[in-house]
């Protein structure tokens, strides 16, 4: 087994990743869209999330949309909601099972149960890295396709949002 140092990094990391993966998954802005209108006053940007889709004039005026109906989304936004909120709970799972089995604690007195119990943290920490890197690497592909298609008019071609990079970035911290 590890050092007691070590499990206490690995278990702060695993908490960060599973508030990134929280974060990433209610975020508005997987995907933006800067249109500007005849002139740069009238610019406005739409913001696509997997639950929201939100609008900022240049006027300051920001206002979203709750989409939370199951079966009007397409498959690949009800199959990133699904594994990204199963992301979270197997991170909650995994923090549930690697506490009992680091060294530090002693709700669990036999050392084989112990390790056993650290052994399936670790091992929920990857499943649920895993699940997060997935939906976002699906999501950013198809972004990308759409946005080089040649038949895709300008004013509906959207790109990386802020979120997609936050979801790259919080599975590394669980797949310690």
């Amino acid at each position: 087994m590890a050092t007691t140092g070590l499990q206490v990094f690995a278990i702060i990391l695993s908490l960060l990743a599973l508030i990134g993966a929280t974060v990433v998954t209610v975020l508005p802005n997987w995907k933006v869209n800067t249109f500007e209108g005849s002139n740069i006053i009238s610019s406005t940007i739409h913001m696509q999330g997997l639950w929201t889709n939100c609008t900022w004039t240049s006027t300051g005026l920001f206002s979203c949309k709750y989409s939370l109906s199951i079966l009007a989304q397409p498959a690949y936004i009800r199959a990133a909601r699904t594994m990204m909120v199963l992301s979270c709970i197997v991170s909650i799972l995994g923090i549930g099972f690697a506490l009992p089995g680091m060294k530090c604690t002693r709700w669990i007195r036999d050392q084989q149960t112990k390790s056993c119990a650290a052994i399936t943290g670790g091992a929920s920490f990857i499943i649920a890295g895993t699940m997060c890197l997935v939906p976002v690497s699906c999501f950013t592909a198809g972004l990308i396709s759409q946005y080089f298609k040649p038949s895709t008019p300008e004013a509906n071609k959207y790109e990386i949002g802020g979120a997609i990079y936050a979801g790259f970035i919080s599975p590394c911290y669980q797949d310690h």
